[in-house]
């Protein structure tokens, strides 16, 4: 009788296994490789149709969960008029402890029609201004920050920066005030004109991701305001 499985076919089936562990192998590094690039931040755009500031939360146990989830309903009190509903399982960011100091914190949020669709808690100081993260980049009239949240800005930014000499840093266009500063600077909401602002440079919000590196060694250790009309990239 002939021999049915002779050393040369266990030889092809061997190589053929070796073959798919090693495809295996490779894409599945590839996909840890891609997927850990500490250098490169994916973030997700997100419509922010309302930032306010807050002064109380109706419900004494409103959180977040692990998921980042709303664990209650609640009414979150603008004014005396006003108050935007939370309800449970809506998703957000919490960076302000709202059940804190009445007016410490603001809600920045996504709306579809009046119902809340996504919404983060912020640090608010006393007045109309809000702290947000760095613009990332300008178009047509929308200023998308470094985190992905999308707001409207005014025609003309307010730029205060001062370098280690104590005097004005002038800047030709918002291009070049990018170029030099990267991400290390605050955008300034204001919640009565309804827009960004004004920027400041060499001071982030706790929650900003990660500056990218600058293009010069410009440095400043103070700010004055200098305005200047932003140039659309």
């Amino acid at each position: 009788m002939r021999q049915i499985f002779s050393i040369r076919f266990f030889a092809a089936v061997a190589a053929v296994v070796g073959l798919f562990f090693l495809l295996t192998t490779v894409f599945a590094t590839r996909e840890v490789i891609e997927g850990d690039d500490a250098g490169e931040v994916m973030v997700q755009p997100r419509r922010i149709d309302l930032v306010e500031q807050v002064f109380a939360s109706t419900s004494g146990s409103f959180g977040l969960d692990d998921d980042g989830l709303a664990t209650t309903d609640t009414d979150l009190v603008i004014d005396g008029q006003r108050r935007l509903r939370i309800v449970t399982g809506t998703p957000g960011e919490s960076y302000c402890d709202v059940l804190g100091p009445a007016g410490s914190c603001a809600v920045v949020a996504d709306l579809l029609g009046e119902g809340v669709v996504w919404f983060a808690l912020v640090p608010k100081e006393p007045g109309t201004r809000v702290e947000l993260p760095a613009i990332d980049f300008l178009d047509d009239g929308v200023a998308t920050l470094v985190n992905g949240w999308q707001l409207p800005f005014a025609p003309v930014l307010d730029r205060r920066c001062r370098d280690e000499n104590n005097e004005d840093v002038e800047f030709s266009s918002y291009r070049e005030f990018r170029d030099v500063m990267g991400d290390d600077f605050t955008s300034i909401y204001d919640t009565v004109e309804r827009r960004l602002v004004a920027v400041e440079c060499r001071t982030r919000v706790p929650y900003a991701p990660d500056p990218v590196p600058t293009t010069t060694g410009t440095s400043t250790t103070s700010t004055t305001t200098s305005s200047v009309a932003p140039e659309t990239p």
